[in-house]
């Protein structure tokens, strides 16, 4: 197990190393939200705690836990639709919706701030209209960095996200990016954590593509990944490899289309993130019956991973698409809500098995599943896009 980088601890005896090795196991058995706290005590306290020493010993005394605390959130209206959180080593008492909007009524006046990107890091993309300005924050830690406005940058540009580089489940760096989209050439203009400043750069995409705006793009794995149409108006994937290895630097952009575009429907396209890959989920009309399939998208196009009849639920299949949950690719979680109330439905692929869930339920490990909140108006349901917000298992060093 590697000790920490710190050249003042590179110079203790093993007798002190043996006294910090105990604090650390010690510590590492606090909940991550207590950790924070031994953050703020010294600056040698915050570098033991942020050491790869302290990060491999508790994710070794966490590698068979569950998972960590995660949540769709609705985009546009910025509602938590669904929460999982306690019972893990964030030890969270509340949602993580309630996080977010605590944070921004404390960080932001008069409702100025509002999250326009979501991650499976920890990490919320914040912008705030009055001044242009964008935060990148931990709602739970309350760590929270400013990036100060390119000149003129929303005359021109739309919010695509932000995307992160991440190794051993550390962050190491991010990247805000802004997209414009004229006749005959596309632009990002890029935030880096890195170097601290703006770039403009100028790609050539390898097709056409039409795009009045840009719904709900999904950061994973350091790259971008959101739906475009065609001259003919057909659906596909545009992905976007902002951290690219050295042989892959001419080869960032793929485009995918959607395996179901000869068949009919019944949601609008959309995707969903678990266990590092992108999924896709609609009900396709196969033969007749209707069929709710499962896509994974893998470097050869889309793999079919489940194909099951909606028959299943045996009340009618009036329900939207949430997501799959984020660390078992057997659940698919879906909503339905109006101004008479809302319901919550999980089906397991495996067993082709449905269930409604109840508002507030606790499991006997002490995981809390909430349906929380969302849209009421039917019309806006149907239009809206679901983001998932996750939390890292570790409570990695925020990159400046």
């Amino acid at each position: 197990m590697e000790k920490p980088n710190d050249r003042e601890m590179d110079l203790l005896t093993e007798e002190q190393w043996a006294i910090i090795g105990s604090v650390c196991y010690y510590t590492t058995k606090l909940p991550l939200t207590s950790i924070i706290a031994f953050k703020l005590v010294c600056k040698k306290w915050k570098s033991l705690v942020e050491s790869p020493f302290c990060r491999d010993l508790y994710l070794s005394m966490y590698q068979n836990s569950y998972c960590s605390s995660w949540s769709f959130m609705c985009r546009g209206c910025e509602t938590e639709t669904m929460a999982h959180y306690g019972s893990d080593n964030w030890c969270l008492t509340r949602s993580l919706g309630s996080y977010i909007s605590s944070f921004l009524a404390e960080k932001f006046e008069n409702r100025e701030g509002r999250v326009v990107a979501y991650t499976d890091v920890g990490l919320i993309l914040i912008y705030v209209v009055t001044n242009q300005s964008f935060y990148v924050a931990n709602p739970v830690s309350r760590q929270c960095v400013e990036i100060l406005p390119h000149n003129h940058v929303m005359e021109r540009f739309w919010i695509l996200g932000i995307v992160t580089r991440t190794e051993d489940e550390v962050v190491l760096g991010y990247k805000v990016v802004l997209l414009e989209k004229k006749k005959n050439f596309t632009s990002f203009l890029i935030y880096s954590s890195e170097t601290g400043s703006w770039s403009l750069e100028t790609v050539s995409f390898p097709f056409t593509f039409i795009a009045q705006e840009f719904n709900n793009p999904i950061s994973l794995n350091g790259k971008l990944h959101w739906l475009a149409h065609n001259p003919e108006y057909k659906d596909f994937l545009v992905s976007f490899d902002f951290y690219p290895s050295g042989d892959k630097g001419s080869d960032r952009c793929r485009v995918t289309p959607f395996p179901d575009l000869d068949k009919t429907t019944k949601f609008t396209r959309a995707c969903t993130t678990c266990q590092g890959f992108l999924m896709y989920i609609n009900i396709v009309s196969v033969a007749e019956v209707d069929k709710l399939c499962v896509w994974r998208l893998k470097s050869e196009g889309w793999q079919l991973v489940s194909e099951i009849s909606t028959d299943i639920v045996t009340a009618g299949f009036d329900y939207i698409p949430l997501g799959m949950n984020p660390f078992d690719d057997k659940l698919v979680y879906f909503w339905r809500g109006n101004m008479e109330g809302q319901d919550l439905l999980s089906i397991n692929l495996h067993i082709e098995e449905f269930m409604v869930h109840e508002e507030l339920e606790r499991s006997s490990d002490g995981r809390v599943l909430s349906s929380v909140g969302g849209p009421r108006e039917i019309d806006y349901i149907k239009e809206s896009y679901y983001s998932s917000f996750v939390l890292p298992r570790w409570l990695h060093p925020f990159p400046n």
